[in-house]
């Protein structure tokens, strides 16, 4: 019998979560197009997953992905702790509905509903390399120029202008001002890091987890690294 031509199988993607606090449309529309325009490239074509948590239950589905399609992103579907009889609807809209994950408890109070099982999906089933060789980039990297290390940590000898792009699959170090674009772990990296002796970047993202400037304020224009703790993006002195 010949081999089929397809096959399913568990994988594990990371998806960026847009959490809204409002149903107002030109109040979402003014908030995505000053996220957007910090890192546009950045942006472009990511899979967004909608929580509507926050909102009641009078929500325009249909309004709602065709504003993030607007902004050129790729509209996964909706998420949150709502209620039954709200997902079925989503559903019979055909939109997908993507299944937050539900903490464990030791209480053993049996349910009259049978509660849904739900896998979290992380990167964390990719392998990761523990050494990479190093690319090594000198002078200064000027705006709407892009570096990428593919397989490798990369090292700018130098400093990464606003409007720059330097991407790594293992860690980047900048020996200088970072005022672009940092994008370490870019395969899947979990260990990844990004160092900068001067922190004053557009967007720094490990990982597929990312922050914008508004972000770094902490550590704003000092030498600092940036790692993953409990897939949430940390910053610390590095003097």
């Amino acid at each position: 019998m010949a081999d089929a031509s397809i096959e399913f199988k568990g994988s594990s993607f990371t998806l960026s979560v847009l959490h809204l606090k409002t149903s107002k449309l030109a109040d979402i529309r003014t908030d995505l197009a000053n996220k957007v325009a910090q890192a546009p490239d950045f942006f472009y074509l990511v899979p967004i997953v909608v929580s509507i948590e926050q909102l009641d239950s009078s929500v325009d589905y249909q309004a709602i992905k065709t504003l993030i399609e607007e902004f050129n992103f790729t509209f996964v579907g909706f998420t949150g702790a709502i209620a039954k009889e709200q997902r079925t609807l989503i559903r019979e809209l055909g939109f997908s509905f993507v299944n937050t994950a539900k903490p464990q408890t030791l209480d053993k109070t049996v349910s009259a509903e049978k509660p849904e099982v739900v896998k979290t999906e992380t990167l964390a089933d990719i392998p990761e390399r523990s050494l990479f060789s190093d690319k090594i980039h000198r002078g200064q990297i000027r705006s709407g120029q892009q570096v990428y290390a593919k397989d490798q940590n990369l090292v700018v000898i130098g400093s990464v202008s606003a409007g720059a792009e330097v991407i790594a699959d293992g860690n980047i170090h900048v020996y200088g001002s970072l005022r672009g674009r940092a994008i370490a772990g870019a395969k899947g990296h979990h260990h990844a890091q990004i160092y900068c002796q001067n922190l004053e970047a557009e967007l720094v993202s490990i990982n597929g987890n990312y922050w914008l400037s508004e972000s770094m304020e902490q550590h704003w224009g000092s030498p600092v690294y940036i790692h993953l703790t409990d897939s949430e993006l940390t910053s610390s002195k590095l003097i």
